[in-house]
This record gives structure tokens, sequence and C-alpha cells, in this order.
């Protein structure tokens, strides 16, 4: 079974976009049973201010990497309550942005996220935010793949092998 994680911005469109794109191509190449996914925290999604389903700035950093990607078609979709029972780890893109939001709308579940610390336009270029980004993500394969692999019993595995 996948694990899966989720990686959150405000507008689903730039950051977090670029992350679940990211993670997928690196996991899938390490063998990995983890899956991304990505979502956002603003109210008024899609944005008229962001033309499209994806950054332009996402699908750049992408091509350099080598990244086809597999859902640069779809349009930003808004976070929901159960998100947090439905991924294994839920990670946003800036703490001093994203917390706020996070606590004004989930604040009994906001001890589950973790934060990396990439800041939107204008704080931050592009580049060196999808740079930033592309680092967390392989930091994290990184550790996907040297964590130790859950060792199943004697009397688990017997009880499969009895079917």
């Amino acid at each position: 079974m996948n694990r899966q994680v989720l990686f959150v911005c405000t507008g689903n469109y730039y950051r977090s976009r670029f992350a679940e794109e990211y993670f997928n191509h690196l996991a899938q190449k390490k063998g990995l049973k983890w899956r991304a996914f990505s979502a956002g925290l603003s109210q008024n999604m899609p944005s008229l201010n962001n033309p499209g389903s994806i950054s332009v700035h996402t699908i750049e950093a992408l091509r350099e990497r080598g990244v086809k990607g597999s859902g640069l078609q779809r349009y930003p979709r808004p976070m929901e309550k159960a998100d947090f029972a439905r991924y294994d780890r839920i990670i946003a893109m800036s703490e001093l942005e994203h917390r706020p939001m996070l606590e004004a709308r989930y604040l009994a579940h906001c001890q589950m996220v973790e934060y990396f610390e990439v800041g939107d336009l204008p704080l931050e270029e592009p580049k060196d935010a999808m740079n930033k980004v592309a680092h967390h993500m392989e930091h994290m394969i990184k550790q996907l793949v040297a964590a130790p692999k859950p060792k199943i019993s004697i009397s688990a595995l017997k009880h499969i092998i009895s079917f």
C-alpha cells in the first residue's frame, strides 16, 4: 500500500504543484511506495491572478529537471478538512505564510502539519524558490530511502501464507 504526502501552499498553483510533481518523479525513480498530492489554502480558488492550470515557473523548473509531470493539466484544488485523515504527512511550503491560514481554518489539526520555508512571489525569485523546493524534495527522498523498512512478524507471515 502506498503512503501519501500532501504539499500545501496558498493557491496550489506554483510551489506545492512543483513539490508534488518533483517528489513523485524522484519517488518513482527510487521505487518508493510514496505518492504526493497538493492543495491550496486560499479561499479564492481558482484565482484570476493565476492564468491556466499551473504556473509557467513550475513547468519551467520541472522541464529543467527532466520531469514530464502527470498532473499539469489539472486545476488547483483547495485543501479540505478530510485531508488531515487522508494523508500520512502534510507539509506546507511556508510556516510564516501558511501557519496563520491553517490556524484560522483547521486549528485542531495544525499540529499535524510540517513546514518548509519557501517564500511566494515576490518574496523569492522563482528560480530560488524552485531550487529550495527541489532541495527539500531531494532531502525527503533520501530520508525515505534510508528509513528502516517495516518488518513483518512470523505470525503475520504465517497468516498471509495460510490464505
